[in-house]
């Protein structure tokens, strides 16, 4: 799929189970090709809870569409898209609530929409040119949630099950999984990272 820096950029979804491997690999092609590829995180849009006590905000449902700020993602996707740098939120996980931080973005030929939820919102749905689905064993994409957001997050394993079987995979199946059906591209999430990304660069950018 190829794209100039003088067209409008193409708008490309990257979903999968939370834990599928979807943002280290847009991380790597991040890293790679800076001048070609920008990414907005769907993640860094969760609402803003400051209204809320920590006790409260961990009860929220953070895997349900409800929970993102759609509004300002589209809004901020339509800016790029004419060409406008954006200042967009920095989510901190440890807090359940977004950093004081903002990370500004450049317009580039390439505009990745990368999270679990990119494609729950019918507005930010329609903004999408291509759909990459990254797939993996839920089982997998578990083990590595523990294991991560444990490492980052300081969370117990016991509240890691808890969020996965009453949140996390509840709303894989509702709003993730058919979204497969809607790809362009399929990756295995279980390959090694090298394999996936040289797919992924190859069908992205040659």
């Amino acid at each position: 799929m190829k794209t100039s820096a003088a067209a409008s950029p193409q708008i490309i979804a990257v979903v999968g189970a939370s834990g599928s491997g979807k943002s280290t690999l847009v991380e790597r092609l991040l890293t790679c090709h800076a001048a070609r590829v920008s990414v907005l995180r769907v993640d860094d849009y969760y609402r803003d809870l400051s209204h809320l006590t920590l006790e409260e905000r961990d009860c929220v449902n953070f895997d349900h569409p409800d929970a993102i700020e759609f509004e300002r993602l589209c809004e901020d996707l339509r800016a790029l898209k004419r060409g406008e740098v954006v200042a967009t939120p920095i989510y901190d996980f440890t807090i359940h609530n977004r950093a004081a931080e903002i990370r500004q973005i450049s317009p580039t030929p390439i505009v990745i929409v990368e999270g679990i939820l990119a494609l729950s919102d019918p507005v930010l749905a329609a903004l999408v040119n291509q759909v990459v689905f990254i797939e993996t064993p839920l089982e997998t994409c578990l083990a590595r949630r523990i294991e991560r957001d444990g490492r980052n997050r300081g969370r117990s394993e016991a509240s890691v099950r808890d969020f996965w079987y009453t949140r996390a995979e509840p709303m894989f199946f509702e709003y993730v999984a058919p979204c497969k059906q809607q790809a362009h591209l399929v990756l295995s999430g279980e390959n090694d990272l090298s394999e996936s990304y040289e797919q992924l660069a190859s069908w992205l950018l040659e």
